[in-house]
């Protein structure tokens, strides 16, 4: 084969002999110069490094500050355009692999005897590991497509540990929230809760590596709190500068809050949950178990003896609550529950029940009514927040409803309550996934922060509570139409999404959808959670390896050979497939209630035996093989 044969595309030169593998990959060969050299079109470059053989991995992501990237095993150059009907090229390769962009290309050189390099679309719908995924069911090509060019184009070059980063106070989990230089920190409150998400559903190594060390970063700005009151920074700026204590006051200057007082506190818990449940790494919760429970220790100090959570302002940053959130109260309960479970892993009894108890107190309080809960009586819903007066704030807020529910704390007469509520203003609500509020004209300037009214609107982080409140009502349709709506306007902007979606409504009435930072992580992160999560329905467990739970509406098949997902499924009318593509033997815990839901017990059949399971069995199977499930009529 010819020098020149792969000399197209995005590749302009090739200093190497090549040789073709298969239909996708090639072996290059160095010539005499004993370096292998590639010159192509400039667009995204990533390479990777595994810090020095320990099997820790990093992205190092080429931006306009660093023309140079170097790293070892992988590398990627992509075509500059998502939509391009070129392809990417993945570099793999034992040796030192350096990426240097100059006037008009990129040059790739790789220091060793030889190399592969492999043919991706132009948004590869592949892990940085090269790891293939396939979404073979109605829209699969349109939503895996802004999949990889949502991860492709923002969550990747967000991880800057190893460039902008490297010389910071701070660089180990240093990921930023936006790539707009105007808010260049990195926002552990709030904003790790959806970054750890979204990473969390790319199911490899990698990912799992950055959420570990945003954690550990987490963890150690909470023991440095100055106060000694384990409080998790707003921010921390490039500079060092850790802003743990953020006031705002209203727009009107009468009212003031706390920014975040225990939001980053109560996703810690959840984070580290989602991460142990998918590692099954109880060495390392071990050695953080005490940091996370110094985390609920701040929770705990907010609350009085009612049970009732004066957490101030939680995910809102321009709306002020100086008092007590229904939702903040909600999460928090979730996230004491799942740290019981985390204390069970640990055989820590007593510290189990104690979390169990909180989380309860927690929960018994918001069913309530006024003034001792949340419930409003007479509009039979639940209020948004409670201030220090003992006034009740209520614009008919989405979350401060539903999470009640989603979380069992609700009797059936609130249940069904919330329910007509959700449905009445659904419009309203999906306006773009997912409005705040139904009203959210109504809020005052006592109540609109001083920055200005863009949280009230759509957000990310919204959509990431009211999907799982969808899975939880096994609505695919939901769930898909979500999905499909964002990718829609995703694609619309280039795969580079802004902070709020208000979509020329109310407040900001200047045909444009979005308003805030340009350039953010909350929409791509949230997606890969809301696809991979709530809608595949791919999820973590301490009951097996996996959960399978898929909420997809139409039949089809999906694969992922990420190396913590490695399985394959196929959905039929009146079947379901699962197959193990790793050579080891694991366990999946399978809810088939959602795509078979007159289906009470199933057949379960895999390499030739054959029994009856039930909606949520755990089965194993060996590497390689497949499970099949029909529904016993």
């Amino acid at each position: 084969m010819t020098v020149d044969t792969l000399v197209n595309g995005i590749i302009k030169r090739m200093n190497a002999i090549s040789e073709k593998l298969d239909g996708q990959s090639y072996k290059l060969t160095a010539q005499d110069t004993g370096t292998i050299e590639l010159e192509m079109a400039q667009g995204p470059s990533f390479v990777l490094d595994d810090s020095n053989g320990n099997k820790d991995w990093y992205v190092l992501p080429m931006d306009a500050e660093h023309q140079t990237v170097a790293g070892k095993g992988y590398a990627w150059v992509l075509p500059a355009d998502p939509d391009s009907a070129n392809g990417s090229w993945l570099i793999k390769s034992d040796g030192e692999i350096a990426i240097t962009r100059t006037e008009e290309s990129v040059v790739v050189r790789v220091h060793a005897e030889s190399c592969e390099l492999v043919a991706y679309e132009s948004r590869p719908q592949a892990d940085t590991f090269g790891n293939r995924f396939r979404l073979e069911f109605g829209h699969g090509e349109q939503l895996g497509h802004t999949l990889a060019s949502l991860y492709w184009g923002t969550m990747l070059p967000s991880v800057i540990e190893r460039t902008r980063a490297s010389q910071y106070p701070d660089s180990e989990g240093y990921v930023l929230s936006t790539l707009h230089s105007k808010y260049s920190g990195t926002y552990p409150d709030v904003d790790h809760e959806f970054q750890i998400k979204g990473r969390m559903s790319w199911g490899n190594n990698l990912d799992y590596d950055v959420v570990r060390r945003m954690m550990e970063l987490q963890f150690r700005m909470m023991r440095e709190d100055p106060e000694g009151l384990w409080r998790n920074p707003c921010a921390i700026q490039p500079d060092g500068d850790r802003e743990y204590h953020v006031r705002r006051s209203s727009m009107d200057g009468r009212e003031n809050a706390i920014m975040f007082l225990i939001t980053g506190n109560v996703e810690i818990l959840e984070s580290a949950w989602l991460y142990t449940a998918a590692t099954k790494d109880l060495d390392w919760l071990r050695q953080h178990i005490a940091e996370l429970e110094g985390a609920a220790s701040c929770i705990e100090d907010q609350m009085d003896r009612f049970g009732r959570l004066w957490s101030d302002v939680y995910y809102e940053d321009q709306v002020i609550k100086d008092g007590r959130e229904t939702f903040a109260t909600a999460l928090a309960a979730h996230s004491f529950n799942l740290l019981a479970e985390l204390e069970k892993q640990l055989g820590r009894e007593e510290r189990e029940k104690h979390y169990k108890e909180v989380a309860a107190l927690l929960g018994s309080s918001l069913a309530k009514p006024l003034p001792m809960g949340y419930w409003d009586e007479t509009n039979s819903r639940f209020v948004d927040w409670v201030d220090r007066n003992g006034d009740s704030h209520d614009h008919i807020h989405l979350l401060a409803n539903i999470l009640p529910v989603l979380f069992g704390y609700t009797s059936k007469e609130q249940e069904e309550s919330v329910m007509a509520l959700v449905n009445e203003h659904l419009s309203q609500f999906q306006r773009f996934p997912t409005f705040l509020a139904a009203h959210i004209d109504q809020y005052t300037d006592s109540e609109i922060g001083d920055g200005g009214p863009y949280d009230l609107c759509a957000a990310g982080r919204y959509w990431c509570w009211d999907a799982a409140f969808w899975t939880w009502k096994k609505n695919g349709n939901m769930l898909l139409e979500q999905l499909k709506r964002v990718s829609e306007q995703a694609a619309k902007e280039g795969y580079i999404m802004g902070e709020r979606y208000d979509m020329n409504y109310v407040y900001y009435i200047d045909d444009k959808d979005w308003h805030g930072a340009a350039h953010y992580y909350e929409y791509p992160c949230v997606y890969s959670w809301v696809l991979i999560h709530e809608y595949l329905g791919i999820r973590q467990t301490f009951a097996a390896d996996l959960q399978i739970a898929p909420r997809l509406v139409e039949t089809g098949k999906v694969v992922l050979e990420q190396s913590e997902y490695q399985l394959s499924y196929e959905y039929e009318e009146k079947a379901f497939r699962l197959t193990n593509l790793g050579t080891e033997e694991r366990t999946f815990e399978v809810d088939l209630s959602a795509v078979h839901p007159n289906g009470s017990e199933w057949k379960f059949t895999s390499e030739g035996v054959e029994r009856v399971v039930t909606s949520g069995a755990v089965v194993t199977l060996a590497g390689g093989a497949t499970g099949t499930w029909v529904p016993v009529a």
